[in-house]
Formats: C-alpha cells, structure tokens, sequence
C-alpha cells in the first residue's frame, strides 16, 4: 500500500511539473469524482487532462 501511495504521489508532482495548475486541477477532479463515485467530475476531469496532452 505504500509503495501505491508513493507512486501516486510521484505521479501527481510529474503532473503539476509538466502541466502546471491546470494539470493539478484535472488530476484533482479525477481524484474527487472517483472517490465520491461522480462520473461528471471524473469525465470533466480526464477530458482536461487529454486536452493538456494534446498540446
């Protein structure tokens, strides 16, 4: 479990690295929707980070 929470968290900080806060928003969205099951804030949330890769 902590080598999830590390890997998790390593992933977040490449994100807002690479992205910045729009990236940390996105990831915060899918973070959110996904734990309170809202397939909104989850879908609004990938969909911002596909148009941030898409750059």
């Amino acid at each position: 479990m902590l080598v999830l929470s590390l890997c998790a968290y390593a992933c977040e900080q490449l994100v807002q690295w690479r992205y910045g806060a729009a990236g940390m928003v996105a990831v915060g969205l899918v973070t959110w929707g996904h734990k309170s099951r809202n397939t909104t804030c989850t879908a609004i949330g990938l969909t911002a980070l596909a148009l941030l890769l898409a750059q």
